[in-house]
């Protein structure tokens, strides 16, 4: 264990550049930087887009989300001032040399920044391979890139704990030095290959094959719909259809190659090669990495319950309150869950080492190794969160009575209940509503046939997102047993209380049943059922102003004194 760091003297008048930080934890590592260590130097914060568009969507991300809310109503109309002495926006792109900066704008940073955080990546599980290419992986290079050209910089990486892939055990807090599959790895020669896939299915998405296949399913269609087909609307269909083609065999071309090696996603895989080349590219003194868990509802900050989005454990506590309440899954198996708040703290205290020369190479930021949550466990506290809910809430006699009764349960994948089996259900029924039916029926029964049909394929939707969702965790809810070792962080014991990292703190039923589900019901189930988001509403509305010199003005170290 080392010396006792002070958080807020670590980064005090240290400059921050800080990439991807308009995502879930990204605002509220940001958020408590702001309120929590006032005495920061600078952040700048780099955003994709273009002269004033980054400057407004920054004031958007500040004004409407509630993440911001305790700074607004701590600091009011003087929050505009506040931030503006102690962040800039930086128009730029990670997938880009020099990150997409301006030359003048890198050279200036080049000469002061302290510390990169790069929490840029591209999250969506089997997405287009050159988009995980471009983010996942180019993006980590182009940032170690700038950290070499750099007077005095150091950076902390924003990874994943699932690079572990398909493994059992206990995880080191190491890059290990196989693929899942136990194959060696080179970095190098990976990254080549990856780019050999993503040309060879360019490649193939453009063969006269393809060209013709499309062309004439294309005519099959029209014809169907009884529609024109001259040569325009030929062409601009084929076009479309090609384009989505190269999406969907991109993503398949990703997941194949992730599998291979044993990863279970392109998302994992994608994260894991930009970890090796960090290694091949900055020396051991200039970088950490550091990898949450499943990131979850905040404990206490900005406050219990904030959440966004419908990731992660949000699916698996969904589908606890519906019909469906077979969660594949094996009983003994952790699920890591981690509050955004506690790795925010975990985070802060990584860059600070990192600042210090005293960092650990990894830092794993999870539960399972400190305050073990198993699956089956989790199950059963969702179904109980939702049997209360019901009771009171329950948009009907047949939901308060019996679904609220309702008990979820782990189970096999390949359960006669599973997503896949219920979705296709799903389907049929929806087809025999919309082409089954007799064609002279009563217009009021077409009617209720159409409402139905309606439903039951938005509900296929749904559930959809789910099955995706839970085929990701699949590997480790079901197939693999995997516990995180969460050691690194306290090799630096922290002065300040409300900034430790203490997993261990966790009660898990009442953070479960009074956190967690009451924030997802709130900040995440309505973006899934495709219902307006609540977006905040603050008395003043936050304007970033042209920078201000540190310390200026006595209303500068009062507000230091307040957030303090």
């Amino acid at each position: 264990m080392g010396a006792p760091i002070s958080i807020r003297e670590a980064y005090e008048g240290r400059h921050v550049l800080v990439a991807g930080g308009s995502g879930f934890l990204g605002k509220v590592w940001l958020a408590m930087v702001l309120q929590r260590i006032p005495n920061v130097g600078r952040i700048s914060l780099l955003l994709r887009g273009k002269g004033r568009g980054v400057k407004e969507r920054f004031e958007k991300l500040v004004n409407e989300g509630h993440v911001f809310a305790p700074l607004h109503e701590q600091l009011g109309e003087r929050l505009s001032d506040y931030v503006s002495q102690r962040l800039e926006v930086v128009a730029g792109d990670v997938s880009r040399p020099d990150l997409g900066m301006e030359p003048q704008v890198a050279e200036r940073l080049r000469g002061s920044v302290d510390l990169i955080i790069n929490f840029a990546g591209l999250v969506d599980f089997n997405p287009d391979l050159r988009d995980a290419a471009d983010t996942n992986v180019m993006g980590a290079v182009h940032v170690a890139d700038f950290v070499r050209s750099c007077a005095k910089a150091k950076l902390v990486h924003v990874s994943t704990c699932y690079v572990a892939g398909q493994r059992d055990g206990r995880i080191p807090e190491e890059v290990q030095p196989l693929a899942p599959s136990g194959e060696p790895i080179d970095a190098s020669e990976e990254l080549a290959y990856m780019r050999r896939i993503i040309e060879r299915t360019e490649l193939d998405n453009e063969s006269p094959d393809v060209e013709a296949h499309l062309h004439k399913d294309v005519i099959k269609r029209l014809e169907d719909r009884k529609g024109g087909a001259n040569e325009r609307r030929i062409r601009d269909m084929v076009g479309r259809l090609k384009r989505k083609r190269l999406r969907e065999t991109m993503a398949a071309a990703g997941t194949d190659r992730a599998k291979e090696l044993g990863w279970p996603n392109t998302y994992t895989y994608t994260k894991a090669l930009a970890e090796y080349l960090l290694l091949d590219r900055l020396a051991p003194e200039q970088f950490a990495i550091f990898r949450p868990a499943i990131v979850e509802s905040a404990v206490e900050y900005p406050f219990a319950g904030w959440n966004e989005g419908f990731n992660t454990s949000g699916p698996l506590v969904y589908l606890a309150k519906t019909w469906f309440r077979h969660i594949p899954a094996r009983e003994g198996n952790p699920l890591d869950v981690i509050p955004v708040d506690m790795v925010c703290k975990a985070l802060l205290i990584a860059g600070a080492a990192v600042m210090r020369g005293e960092h650990a190479p990894v830092y794993q930021c999870g539960s399972s190794d400190r305050n073990f949550l198993p699956i089956d466990r989790l199950t059963e506290l969702s179904a109980l969160g939702h049997r209360r809910w019901l009771k009171e809430h329950g948009e009907s006699a047949l939901h308060k009575v019996i679904l609220s009764r309702w008990d979820a349960l782990a189970a096999d994948p390949d359960h006669v209940l599973n997503l896949g089996n219920i979705r296709s259900v799903l389907g049929q029924l929806t087809r025999y509503l919309r082409n089954g039916l007799p064609e002279k029926i009563p217009s009021e029964l077409q009617e209720a046939a159409d409402r139905l049909a309606t439903e039951t394929e938005s509900s296929n939707r749904r559930l959809r997102q789910i099955e995706d969702v839970l085929a990701l965790f699949q590997p480790f809810t079901h197939d693999h047993y995997c516990v995180f070792i969460c050691r690194a962080v306290d090799r630096h014991p922290v002065i300040e209380p409300e900034l430790r990292f203490e997993p261990e703190s966790i009660e898990w039923r009442g953070y479960w049943l009074q956190v967690h589900m009451p924030g997802l019901r709130r900040w995440c189930f309505p973006t899934f059922e495709n219902k307006d988001r609540e977006v905040y509403q603050p008395v003043v509305p936050f304007e970033l102003r042209e920078a201000l010199p540190p310390g200026a003005g006595s209303e500068a170290v009062e507000l230091e004194k307040e957030t303090g």
